[in-house]
């Protein structure tokens, strides 16, 4: 399987994205209960409705605590794609769940703190830890994998008999411990991560002999070099830590969406803010200024286009937001140190 075929939105993201693009004011900036979640359907009519779901896997049928159950396949692990646009419903699990962004970026709102994951981010959530999660991008690729106790006795048995953060995080679970509510190991877009994990997300689909045994291989792999080279990236989440950042994302998605026409201006005017108050809010808690956010969606849309439609550079760089292609060209020597056409080239080399 290639990253491009998970770029394509399918049909259900199509008409989520319809339903944010017309409202994007109000909707999916904030995590939701599952009880404002159900007003909200009641009051207004979207295109889909989530509530028997979350009723028919939560433990008390009220929305929050997913357990395991028929609507999940009778297998140790299971891998699906995060939907692109959906509804950030707040809600935990009484399984472990790892996310990985193998495109793009998303908001993980976990206990209260909104956390902006990128590409090569994977995070580990411990049970009970209640969480949403937010992608607002066609570039968001972000795949889930769902780990129940079974899976610790059948697939990692040799995890146990090694020390680290990994093998503390999943022992928790084992002796419902509290060692830590979540991990996250900033991996920059490894590609050898993110192979591995496209690995494991066509084994789950093709469904081949002994696929459950092939994805545990797999996954054992990813936490050795996880544990061998990313150690100094881990970000361990405590308890206590509720500070909330969830008044940002608002405005890293509207510069998103908005890139090409968007002023710090119009931006500072709608959230209140003085200019340079904003300008530093958002150098403070993305590293980045507003600029840069913004040069970044551009080059962003431009790599997409190129991945995944025929059009020429000229109508590319007209697209993506760039004055010509001559512009367009530069800014990709800037940001990536080839030209476009060379990019794409060595894209093509990495499917093969």
């Amino acid at each position: 399987m290639l990253l491009k075929e998970l770029l394509v939105l399918n049909e259900v993201e199509r008409k989520h994205k319809n339903v944010y693009l017309a409202d994007r004011e109000r909707l999916l900036f904030s995590p939701l209960r599952f009880e404002d979640y159900s007003r909200l359907l009641d009051d207004e009519r979207y295109y889909f409705d989530y509530r028997q779901f979350y009723q028919q896997t939560s433990r008390e049928g009220k929305g929050l605590t997913i357990t395991r159950n028929v609507l999940y396949e009778d297998t140790a692990i299971y891998v699906s794609r995060h939907t692109r646009y959906a509804f950030p419903i707040l809600h935990n699990h009484d399984f472990i769940e790892l996310v990985y962004v193998m495109n793009g970026s998303c908001i993980n709102y976990i206990n209260g703190q909104a956390i902006a994951m990128h590409k090569g981010d994977f995070c580990f959530l411990a049970p009970e830890t209640v969480h949403a999660l937010l992608a607002v991008s066609d570039d968001d690729v972000i795949i889930n994998i769902l780990l129940w106790k079974e899976s610790m006795e059948s697939s990692f048995v040799d995890l146990f008999r090694r020390d680290g953060y990994i093998t503390n995080f999943f022992k928790q679970f084992l002796l419902e411990d509290h060692y830590a509510p979540y991990m996250i190991f900033h991996t920059d877009g490894d590609r050898k991560i993110l192979n591995q994990v496209l690995r494991l997300y066509g084994e789950f689909l093709e469904k081949d002999v002994n696929y459950i045994e092939m994805i545990g291989y797999i996954l054992n792999e990813i936490f050795i070099d996880l544990n061998r080279n990313y150690l100094s990236t881990l970000e361990i989440g405590k308890k206590e830590n509720y500070s909330s950042k969830s008044s940002l994302y608002p405005m890293l998605s509207l510069i998103r969406l908005n890139y090409q026409t968007i002023t710090l201006t119009t931006l500072a005017k709608q959230f209140s803010y003085s200019e340079s108050y904003l300008s530093k809010l958002i150098k403070k808690n993305t590293g980045k200024t507003f600029k840069f956010i913004v040069e970044e969606a551009r080059i962003d849309n431009a790599k997409k286009l190129l991945l995944t439609t025929t059009l020429s550079l000229t109508e590319i760089s007209q697209k993506a937001g760039y004055f010509d292609s001559s512009h367009m060209n530069r800014d990709f020597i800037k940001w990536l140190g080839v030209s476009p056409k060379k990019w794409l080239e060595s894209q093509s080399k990495d499917d093969r």
